[in-house]
């Protein structure tokens, strides 16, 4: 029994080490993405000042808060590129570890509109390697301790698989994504085969191939029905007690295709890059045994398994068995009530409310909240947003693309850079606040001031929302203007323009009392 469950819930350490590599990667690239949007996203020079993060955010707290300057954000920043290359290299992988989950749910605190499914995976991929030694394999630490051991003349035991209640948790944080990114799409668009022909309609996500395969509904319909099966049934398939190795194997070439697949057909960010590496651990024993750089030298410990509860101290054991067994298990409970329960109306649909209850303020405050209903509802309209503002000139201009708003339209808004893009789909999936709209709209228009000529500044500005059907035998480019989110006037015109319509009303005074004003012709 104790091997059937080392089989299915162990982690052998070369394909931790591949996970670890593989995440820090993601973490520090991550990091250095942010780091460019740090006054646009982060500061109080931004859209989304402190107040109003913590308005949006009112269970958490995150260091970010500690200052609204860009300087300090871009530390935070920093500092998270160093200790994800501290991850990756694993040097000093506990607490590079620790360090990386720290900053990362401060970050993801600091402005909840910068988010996606992908953001949300890697945050809690990096939180359950708080309960596992990833640096057993291909690391500095690993390197140190041999050099250690060799240097006492002890034979080190080789770690060949690891398997606790951590590895457990990491592979089923996994499974749980798929099984209930599935369920969510339990309803009739999927069942009948049309949703993937609605998402590749959306502005916002399809790529070219995209675009190109809804001209054959056939293929959209075979995708739509593939997708509800590959999320509801392959993911049990990697823990069958028969042949898991094997299938396991398979599973990880499937999804790596499947992804990719995604990847060319769908712009969904980082999601796909985060979800290939969280399907590394995964990776068997016999994987490694067929590279011979990647064969363990040394001894096997017994079984292969690291005995992480045989601490000399019963202090120490204390400890691991509450901080290394206890804590991961009640908290795996919590995410699995979490993420089923969405289904139901629960967390899933509520996580964004102000005031939940004190079960899902836990989410909250302790950053496990998490919703991996991508797509559940496949839309049935395309939705755009338009930041039309008007100049002293009299111009109507699009503050996003810098072109005039009556040539662009609202489908020709859509932003063109990776952080606004994500906004963009967090607003259309979510929704977003009254004053998160007019903080957009009035970061836009001080922007577009900052650099156009006087006749070019803007006075008024409004942010419109837009919307068109989609679907088959619809025709692309009907947007229909749905409500203005957002109104925003410059003081400061609003009292020169008085001032100037005074001028003009006494000269004219003036002129009427000089009969200046209708001057007689001499004949």
């Amino acid at each position: 029994m104790q091997g059937r469950i080392q089989l299915l819930f162990g982690c052998d350490t070369r394909s931790l080490a591949a996970f670890r590599i593989g995440i820090g990667i993601l973490l520090f690239a991550d990091a250095l993405t942010r780091y460019s949007a740090a006054e646009s996203f982060y500061s109080g020079e931004g859209f989304l000042n402190s107040d109003l993060a913590k308005y949006l955010s009112p269970d958490s707290y995150s260091l970010n808060y500690l200052s609204d300057s860009v300087g300090f954000q871009r530390v935070i920043f920093a500092l998270l590129a160093c200790s994800a290359f501290l991850l990756c290299v694993g040097c000093f992988t506990r607490s590079a570890t620790l360090c990386c989950w720290v900053l990362l749910a401060s970050i993801h605190v600091r402005n909840p509109m910068y988010i996606i499914g992908g953001d949300t995976l890697m945050r809690m991929l990096v939180f359950w390697s708080l309960f596992i030694p990833l640096g057993k394999a291909c690391s500095i630490d690993q390197w140190r301790e041999s050099r250690k051991e060799e240097a006492a003349g002890h034979e080190r035991p080789v770690a060949g698989l690891i398997c606790s209640v951590g590895t457990a948790c990491l592979l089923l944080q996994v499974f749980v994504m798929y099984v209930t990114a599935g369920l969510s799409k339990w309803n009739e668009p999927w069942l009948g085969g049309v949703a993937m022909d609605y998402i590749f309609r959306q502005d916002c996500y399809a790529r070219p191939l995209g675009g190109w395969l809804v001209q054959f509904p056939v293929l959209t319909s075979i995708l739509t029905r593939a997708t509800l099966f590959i999320e509801l049934i392959v993911p049990f398939l990697m823990f069958l007690p028969l042949r898991t190795a094997h299938l396991r194997l398979a599973g990880v070439a499937f999804f790596w295709a499947f992804h990719i697949g995604i990847e060319l057909t769908m712009d969904v960010g980082k999601f796909t890059y985060v979800s290939m590496v969280a399907w590394l651990p995964f990776l068997p024993t016999v994987f490694w045994k067929q590279l011979r750089w990647a064969r363990l030298g040394g001894q096997l410990t017994q079984g292969g398994v690291v005995k992480l509860n045989q601490g000399r101290w019963r202090l120490v054991r204390l400890a691991y068995q509450v901080f290394g067994v206890a804590l991961p298990a009640v908290l795996f409970v919590y995410v699995l009530i979490w993420n089923f329960s969405g289904l139901f109306g629960g967390p899933g649909t509520t996580w964004l409310e102000h005031k939940p209850n004190a079960f899902y303020r836990f989410g909250n405050v302790s950053m496990l909240k998490q919703n991996f209903h991508m797509f559940g509802i496949a839309p049935r309209v395309n939705a755009t947003y338009l930041f039309n503002g008007r100049t002293v000139s009299g111009e109507r201009v699009d503050l996003v693309r810098g072109t005039p708003a009556t040539d662009s339209g609202p489908g020709a808004a859509l932003p063109d850079t990776q952080e606004w893009k994500t906004l963009h789909w967090y607003m259309i999936s979510f929704g977003g606040e009254p004053k998160l709209y007019q903080a957009l709209l009035e970061y836009h228009a001080r922007t577009w001031n900052r650099t156009a000529d006087a006749q070019q500044q803007v006075h008024e500005a409004r942010l419109e929302q837009f919307f068109e059907d989609i679907g088959p035998g619809i025709a692309p480019g009907s947007f229909v203007h749905l409500s203005n989110l957002a109104e925003w006037k410059d003081p400061d015109w609003v009292e020169v323009s008085d001032e100037r319509l005074k001028q003009d009303f006494e000269r004219m005074m003036e002129q009427m009392e000089n009969g200046g004003l209708f001057p007689i012709e001499s004949e």
